[in-house]
């Protein structure tokens, strides 16, 4: 049972991954075209509520079930994604730097 959870939970952080960076990307854009600072600044901040909403409703359901080796391997390619997602935008900033 423990080998179907690791696997579970990697599924389960991946997607979180994903989504979470899509609504931040998506939130990111959407506050660039606002014509307003305090707008602007609203939507970001709303793009991370919805994200750590996401994270702790995913957690807090994986949690009730009793699994915590689930809610662990979740969180924890959430980081390894979190951590990876800024190398790569990193990088890619830096090529564009150069290119300039």
């Amino acid at each position: 049972m423990a080998v179907a959870d690791i696997v579970a939970g990697l599924l389960i952080g991946a997607v979180l991954g994903v989504i979470n960076a899509w609504v931040l990307r998506s939130g990111v854009r959407f506050a660039v075209k606002c014509s307003q600072r305090a707008k602007a600044t609203l939507v970001i901040i709303a793009s991370y509520a919805i994200r750590y909403i996401l994270i702790a409703a995913a957690i807090y359901v994986i949690l009730k079930k009793g699994n915590l080796t689930m809610a662990i391997t979740t969180l924890g390619v959430l980081a390894l994604f979190t951590i990876f997602w800024a190398l790569i935008q990193r990088r890619r900033c830096s090529a564009e730097e150069r290119g300039s």
